[in-house]
């Protein structure tokens, strides 16, 4: 019994993923899916360079590897053929994140512990730097199986990401509204998020005199700021978003939303030097929670994602291969600072 149709390879020339490595991954995928079962013959060296406008030396190599791995096997006069149908490949995953730090440590650990010995991982940063996110992936493309990215926003990751098997591509964290339509995804949705908390405690809000969100220029996620303002833009409460952190001189009854743990260090220090008690003389609502945070001066009130959570979710979704859309959870760890 034997299936020799040259369609059974999927090519496709947009992806910086190798021919022969596509080959191979075709292969696998028509073993997974009942259209080669074993002792089926597979399509020729010939017809598949004639299908695809190949050159031979890609689909000998592609052959080769699938033979060292001993899903095929080969005679004289007979061809390839399947000797083997457990194509079932452990996970190798490149992890892509902007940066680390506390907060991305904790999603880092649930990942890893979620996926346990499943699946190999390997984690890269692209620090917010276009041309090094392009690179990682363009050079790493043909080296895992499953790719996992926290994207850089910008007007040219859409054409990056499309160099990778859209089959094989999870979005984390950022990237919601960009691309959670086009990959499978757990991300903030950071508009909703800020606007829902400051919603909820709204009633809290008023007894301070102004809201102060410090949103320095680093920040990327610009969702944070139109939740912002569109909570109070039919209302006549004080509130500004101040983009040049370094000039922001705290007021006592201020209550800032602070983006960046520099600038969290920096109203600490006012605050001490003002003697004024948090949650009382100035309130101070931080941008993502770490385990330090709970215990510097009697705790910092924190907004933040579920990170362990996000970590758990995304290694779920890798693991029982079951894509989602999923929007992390997203909470306030209310403290005396608040």
């Amino acid at each position: 019994m034997g299936n020799n149709d040259a369609a059974i390879i999927k090519i496709d020339n947009g992806l910086s993923l190798p021919l022969y490595k596509q080959i191979v991954a075709s292969v696998h995928e028509a073993i997974s899916n009942g259209t080669l079962k074993n002792g089926d013959i597979l399509p020729s060296v010939n017809s598949i360079a004639a299908a695809h406008s190949l050159a031979r030396g890609s689909i000998f190599k592609a052959y080769n590897e699938l033979k060292t791995a001993g899903i095929i096997d080969s005679t004289p006069g007979k061809g390839y053929f399947v000797t083997s149908t457990n194509v079932q490949a452990k996970k190798n995953i490149f992890l892509l994140l902007s940066t680390f730090n506390p907060y991305r440590e904790v999603l880092y650990n649930a990942f890893i512990a979620q996926v346990k010995n499943q699946a190999t991982v390997d984690l890269y940063f692209h620090h917010h730097n276009i041309n090094v996110f392009e690179t990682l992936i363009r050079n790493h493309a043909a080296y895992y199986n499953t790719f996992v990215i926290m994207p850089e926003i910008n007007k040219k990751t859409e054409s990056i990401l499309k160099q990778l098997d859209p089959k094989k591509l999870y979005i984390l964290d950022s990237g919601l509204n960009e691309f959670g339509n086009d990959y499978p995804c757990v991300c903030q949705n950071y508009e909703t998020d800020i606007s829902g908390i400051l919603k909820a405690h709204f009633e809290q809000l008023k007894k301070y005199k102004r809201i102060i969100l410090l949103f320095p220029d680093n920040i990327k996620t610009e969702g944070v700021v139109n939740g912002f303002k569109a909570v109070f833009k039919k209302t006549d409460f004080p509130a500004e978003v101040i983009r040049n952190t370094s000039d922001y001189e705290p007021q006592q009854f201020d209550c800032c939303i602070i983006m960046d743990d520099i600038d969290l260090v920096k109203m600490m220090r006012a605050a001490r030097k003002n003697k004024w008690k948090l949650g009382v003389d100035i309130g101070i609502l931080s941008y993502n929670e770490t385990p330090l945070k709970s215990i510097i001066a009697d705790g910092i009130t924190t907004i933040t994602t579920d990170f362990e959570q996000m970590g758990r979710s995304m290694a779920d979704m890798i693991i029982k291969n079951k894509p989602k859309r999923i929007e992390n959870p997203f909470l306030m760890i209310d403290r005396k600072s608040f």
